[in-house]
């Protein structure tokens, strides 16, 4: 196969669709439940409130906001790609977000930026301290800045979303291994990342493995029950292969 067959074969296998949405409408979509932003990814609240105060800094004044990518489900609800973070952040400070038990999430107080050193302490609304509240006008001015989003279709290759999904979380921050298979995972089947995520939560699990808090942020927990399960469930001809290997790899 030529290079060029190879580009075309791969470009069939994703579709993409993309247009500016202003950040009014990504609230009504998340209010409506059409967004999906899966809450229970660990990087959910690394962002520090400096860096969400920077946020709403850019989109005050003006400065573009990259743009978000999203996977059409079947169902038609759009699955957060890329763009957890400056999404979350906007419905945090607007005080919408909720937490994967559906609890509202404490509104977000901003802090001094750069350019606007004003926004301390400043919220989106607050109606006992409505010297801390931002103006109608500058709320306006919030939701009718735009953000750009790139939908990938649902019509596109299941493992084409993956590989994208990867590609695009792997810079800043990078996930830990694991932190990446349980945000794939959460898109596949949440109820079985649930089922994970309870078993590595089972206090007789947490005694026996006595895992510092590094490693229990970067999900490692979860990944050592996957590892039990994986074992557990393989045919006994496979598991003598694999402990070779593993004898040979550690060697």
């Amino acid at each position: 196969m030529s290079l060029q067959e190879e580009i075309e074969k791969a470009r069939s296998e994703i579709r993409t669709d993309g247009y500016p949405v202003s950040i009014g409408e990504w609230i009504s979509i998340y209010e409506k439940k059409e967004l999906d932003i899966h809450p229970e990814f660990q990087r959910f609240f690394r962002w520090s409130p400096v860096q969400k105060s920077r946020l709403i800094e850019s989109i005050l004044l003006g400065i573009p906001v990259p743009q978000v990518f999203v996977a059409q489900r079947k169902d038609g609800i759009w699955d957060v790609v890329d763009g957890l973070q400056r999404l979350s952040t906007i419905f945090q400070f607007v005080g919408i977000l909720r937490d994967e038990a559906g609890k509202l999430s404490p509104p977000l107080e901003l802090e001094k930026t750069t350019y606007l050193p004003g926004l301390a302490g400043m919220r989106w609304q607050d109606d006992t301290h409505p010297d801390r509240s931002l103006t109608n006008a500058q709320r306006l001015l919030i939701k009718r800045a735009k953000i750009d989003v790139s939908i990938i279709l649902r019509e596109s290759d299941e493992q084409t979303k993956y590989e994208l999904f990867q590609r695009l979380n792997t810079g800043g921050s990078p996930l830990s291994d694991q932190e990446m298979r349980n945000s794939l995972l959460v898109m596949l089947n949440r109820q079985f990342f649930q089922w994970l995520k309870s078993l590595s939560d089972d206090l007789n699990f947490l005694e026996a493995t006595a895992l510092s808090d590094r490693a229990i942020e970067e999900q490692y927990d979860v990944e050592l029950v996957l590892r039990y399960l994986s074992l557990r469930t393989l045919p006994l001809g496979d598991l003598a292969i694999w402990r070779i290997w593993a004898t040979l790899a550690t060697s």
